[in-house]
């Protein structure tokens, strides 16, 4: 990949004499760079899941991904609602009638 003059733009140029792997990681890596590029943000992220240490390319919808997969989402979920009634009627009543 080259970058010439401004405005900066993206462009891949393989040896003559270069195979077709040589092309395809180049052509992959240039289409990587061209979507990263025009996202405007940060297209990655940790799964917030506290024993989760995966990434996850954020797809773009309205709101930021936070989660690796719905299952993580979901776990988390359902470990705050599980330590919420634990902690009895009277904290999570008081936190209701704010």
């Amino acid at each position: 990949m080259c970058i010439r003059d401004s405005p900066w733009s993206l462009h891949t140029r393989a040896p003559a004499d270069a195979g077709l792997t040589h092309w395809l990681l180049s052509t992959a890596a240039l289409a990587l760079g061209l979507w990263l590029s025009e996202r405007g943000t940060c297209a990655w992220g940790r799964c917030a899941a506290p024993d989760c240490h995966r990434y996850f390319i954020d797809t773009g919808r309205r709101t930021p991904q936070r989660y690796c997969t719905p299952r993580c989402a979901t776990r988390v979920r359902v470990a705050a609602h599980r330590a919420q009634r634990a902690a009895g009627p009277e904290e999570s009543s008081g936190a209701a009638s704010r």
